[in-house]
């Protein structure tokens, strides 16, 4: 039996203890966000003392996806054997179809397909109180901004504008496999509250131990390949060949440091000194006649103190052999960076000589793209 892990706990307190609620649930592929969110979570909150749920909508990608997840909730109504012996039969003969049915205690459930309009939706007086928005992107809409577009405003506009002057629990679940989805777009949106899980932590251990190994996971990862496992399991969409192609990276045998005609280290620090933040990165860049080595580097969700450690070790693994140059961008060098440098230069006795790039230099895709030849 596989327990729950806590981002499900958490996610189950947070829905039922916030009446108006509009939230996106950012969980990876088979994480149960469509089980927890669209089957035990109302269920659990139709049978609380007093019912939080009245009038349930489930959005699929089409009518009929949207059939197959309310199916879920209803399968469970009808035959789950536990269910019926404390709250007593659910199926209401007269009222129980494929995507819309009503149980006998008085609760609605309707299948709604991607882009149908529910203007008006109501069942009397009771308009829906619980909407849940499950994987509405997929690949080939992603690669349409119009469609994305249209579809979010549908999402903001008609379906949103279904409840009853956003009173309810309006709820999206998926995984961000692009940019460009309607997911991204309804996360970025004010007052939404969003729950990002990824399937391992930094050091490779899953978020859901409960279910699976770091073993496992590794293994997952092998198969599945850097790209897929980014986007389905990370959070990570990476849009292959927009700039670089994997096929172009190359790799040779490093000469020796004292080979090359210039040493470069390039610091780009995010400026909050936290570890659930950018990525800071520190390269060092070796210039060989025409080509360019990326000979060594520091990318991590570190600290500003971690990423200043690293190159005062580069620094001294290097000092007696070869020159490097030491850059960070002009802005970036500002006094609470410049802190952690001096601080660690007088543990150490001597200060890194670090310099600011002033360069006036073009917008930074254009310069990425610059480089795409090499």
């Amino acid at each position: 039996m596989i327990h729950n892990a806590p981002f499900h706990t958490k996610a189950a307190l947070k829905i039922r203890n916030t009446p108006n609620l509009k939230a996106v649930f950012k969980w990876p592929r088979g994480h149960a966000k469509s089980t927890h969110i669209g089957v035990f979570i109302p269920l659990w909150l139709i049978f609380q003392p007093k019912s939080l749920v009245s009038f349930m909508i489930t959005v699929g990608k089409s009518q009929d996806s949207a059939n197959r997840l309310i199916g879920d909730i209803q399968a469970e109504l009808e035959y789950n054997q536990k269910i019926i012996a404390d709250f007593g039969e659910q199926k209401n003969l007269g009222l129980w179809l494929q995507g819309e049915f009503k149980t006998k205690g008085g609760t609605k459930f309707l299948a709604v397909g991607r882009g149908q309009s529910p203007r008006g939706l109501r069942d009397r007086e009771a308009r829906p109180d619980y909407i849940v928005i499950d994987d509405l992107d997929d690949d080939e809409l992603c690669r349409n901004e119009k469609r994305v577009k249209e579809l979010t405003n549908w999402v903001k506009e008609a379906l949103f504008g279904a409840l009853d002057v956003g009173r309810g629990r309006f709820i999206m679940v998926g995984n961000l496999i692009s940019k460009t989805s309607v997911l991204a777009n309804i996360a970025a949106s004010k007052g939404v509250h969003v729950s990002e899980v990824k399937a391992v932590d930094r050091d490779g251990n899953p978020v859901w131990a409960e279910k699976w190994t770091k073993e496992e996971a590794e293994s997952v990862r092998d198969f599945m390949g850097y790209r897929a496992w980014e986007k389905e399991m990370m959070h990570n969409p990476i849009t292959d060949g927009t700039i670089f192609r994997h096929e172009w990276i190359r790799f040779k045998r490093m000469p020796k440091l004292e080979k090359y005609d210039m040493l470069v280290c390039y610091t780009d620090p995010s400026f909050k000194s936290t570890t659930a933040n950018d990525y800071k990165a520190c390269r060092l860049w070796g210039k060989i006649g025409t080509e360019l080595h990326l000979i060594d580097c520091y990318v991590r969700q570190g600290t500003v103190s971690e990423m200043v450690r690293w190159q005062y070790d580069l620094y001294e693994r290097t000092r007696d052999r070869v020159a490097i140059t030491f850059l960070m961008e002009a802005n970036f060098m500002q006094d609470i960076i410049l802190d952690e440098f001096a601080a660690e230069g007088n543990i150490r006795g001597y200060q890194l000589p670090i310099l600011p790039d002033t360069r006036k230099k073009p917008e930074k895709v254009q310069r990425i793209e610059a480089v795409s030849p090499l």
